[in-house]
């Protein structure tokens, strides 16, 4: 758990105590984020893998490429971050209050509302990233 100002997230003990359909949801995006990624620092590596495939005319590898940044764009210009959206998924109670809704829409919206109280992408990042530890080890 932590604290938002005077707000109080609380997330799944674990990966394995996630319900199964929030643990196969985490699982896709945090894939999306590995493969697509959804910002600018994202859509650039893939511009510029890009060019290094055209470089070494791997004409198929760049096209893959151009592919993965048409989504990128996508899940930019869409609001979707996907690694914003892995994370909501590990919520469990928002000031008490279970979470049931974990529909894209309404994590978008819970994700929005905990950055107006204060969350940054650094949290986000750090909570992602041990889980995802956590799931390579077992």
């Amino acid at each position: 758990m932590f604290k938002l100002g005077k707000h109080k997230v609380e997330f799944y003990d674990s990966i394995d105590s996630l319900p199964f359909d929030r643990f196969n949801s985490f699982n896709k995006f945090v894939m999306l984020d590995a493969e697509l990624g959804s910002d600018v620092i994202a859509f650039d590596q893939k511009i510029s893998k890009m060019f290094q495939f055209l470089g070494k005319e791997m004409i198929t590898e760049a096209t893959g490429e151009l592919y993965n940044l048409r989504n990128t764009y996508h899940n930019i210009m869409n609001g979707n971050n996907v690694r914003g959206l892995a994370f909501a998924c590990l919520i469990r109670k928002i000031d008490g209050e279970k979470i049931e809704d974990y529909s894209v829409e309404n994590m978008k919206s819970i994700l929005e509302k905990l950055s107006v109280w204060g969350l940054e992408i650094g949290k986000v990042k750090e909570t992602t990233d041990v889980l995802k530890k956590n799931l390579k080890r077992n």
